[in-house]
């Protein structure tokens, strides 16, 4: 399945760099978390590519791709 550069750059990032991508990618669209609420953001935001990797894998398979395996 053919994803967009940023999708692509958001799937590939380990959960260690989620942090310094959230607060990156908040910066570059003048949002700023409340403190806070930051470590709630970037859980969710784990928690959101996980998700998007395994509904990518699906659409794939349904597509005669091979999927990937899980990598959690």
């Amino acid at each position: 399945m053919a994803l967009d550069a940023d999708t692509t750059a958001f799937l590939a990032l380990d959960d260690d760099e989620m942090a310094a991508w959230t607060q990156r990618r908040a910066a570059e669209r003048g949002v700023e978390p409340p403190g806070p609420a930051l470590p709630g953001v970037i859980e969710n935001l784990v928690l959101l590519k996980s998700q998007a990797s395994l509904f990518i894998t699906a659409l794939g398979e349904a597509a005669g791709e091979t999927p990937e395996t899980f990598q959690p």
